[in-house]
């Protein structure tokens, strides 16, 4: 009986490539720099440091069949290649509810790194702060940072779609606006207005909003950011 339940289970089973999500990614993990740059969109010491600390933090465990590792290395791929997970369920040898399941642990852990990472700006114009760029503080005098947008392709509902298309062949796309020290730390970032819009666009929408909580320096300082 028991044989008979084993070679049906074995039939049943799809994913039978001979190397494991865990093989997989300890392949990357020792291979070369840019097989990671150009699955997970993050050099190996980046991707390194990212699983490392997520783990210290404990933001992330080793579960029985899945490591911190694995874990990331898919939710990287996902999210640097907008992957299916049944294209991931090959690569990784798991079953889609797995994936499912781990990306969205790794996602809630990412934006628990978020809040550590985007802190509020000091509005330190002195040249000489410790760690500081000196020579770009010099070039851009009175700013205490850099401003810039970006666009991300959005996957919407089909009934909701109308507002996010843009430019192009019809895709979805929402804009992202992010602030950055003279330490290269993200100070505010804003994510999620719908559809395409010039930088400027944004940046009055976001300062018009109280519940933004834009970083504008104080008054009494002559700062600027520059976009």
């Amino acid at each position: 009986m028991r044989r008979a339940q084993a070679r049906l289970l074995l039939r049943n089973r799809d994913n039978t490539s001979i190397l494991s999500g865990n093989a997989y990614t300890l392949e990357l993990l020792r291979g070369l720099d840019r097989q990671c740059i150009e699955l997970m969109r993050m050099s190996r010491v980046a991707y390194i440091h990212l699983f490392t600390h997520l783990r210290h933090k404990l933001w992330l465990h080793d579960s029985r069949h899945v490591s911190v590792e694995e874990k990331m290395a898919m939710f990287l791929t996902i999210i640097g290649h907008n992957e299916r997970y049944v294209v991931i369920k090959r690569m990784f040898q798991h079953s889609s509810q797995t994936i499912h399941k781990y990306f969205h642990k790794v996602l809630a852990a990412m934006m628990t790194f978020a809040r550590e990472m985007i802190v509020d700006s000091t509005f330190d114009h002195n040249q000489d702060s410790p760690g500081a760029h000196k020579s770009l503080r010099r070039i851009f005098k009175g700013a205490v940072g850099a401003l810039d947008g970006t666009l991300v392709h959005a996957i919407i509902p089909v009934s909701q779609q109308t507002i996010y298309k843009g430019i192009g062949k019809g895709k979805c796309y929402q804009n992202i606006l992010g602030i950055c020290d003279f330490n290269m730390i993200f100070t505010f970032v804003y994510a999620g207005r719908k559809g395409v819009a010039h930088d400027s666009r944004i940046l009055t929408e976001v300062m018009a909003e109280p519940n933004n909580n834009f970083p504008f320096p104080p008054p009494s300082m002559s700062l600027k950011f520059n976009l």
